[in-house]
């Protein structure tokens, strides 16, 4: 675990999912956002500090990123991967 994910507190946060995850569905993911304590919002908002990125299928020749990551990209949010989810997730558990 890096030092950033391990100093994040799901039950502070307010999550915004982007990207395709392997190991939940998008619903599940929420859900269990919402039974650790955290928020979670389906929208770019100002009241977003942490953005889980999944996989991103886009074309060869096409720049990996969504809307809601290039939006992250500008703002002082927080940007995990799946696998930090996991273990922010296991870790609140």
């Amino acid at each position: 675990m890096n030092q950033l994910s391990g100093a994040i507190k799901i039950e502070e946060q307010c999550v915004l999912f982007t990207g395709r995850l392997n190991a939940f569905t998008r619903k599940q993911a929420q859900q269990l956002v919402l039974v650790a304590g955290g928020r979670v919002l389906n929208y770019c908002a100002s009241s977003v500090t942490l953005l889980v990125v999944g996989v991103i299928d886009k074309g060869l020749f096409e720049v990996p990123t969504t809307h809601k990551l290039t939006w992250a990209q500008s703002k002082v949010i927080t940007i995990i991967g799946e696998e930090a989810f996991i273990r922010l997730i296991q870790r609140n558990s």
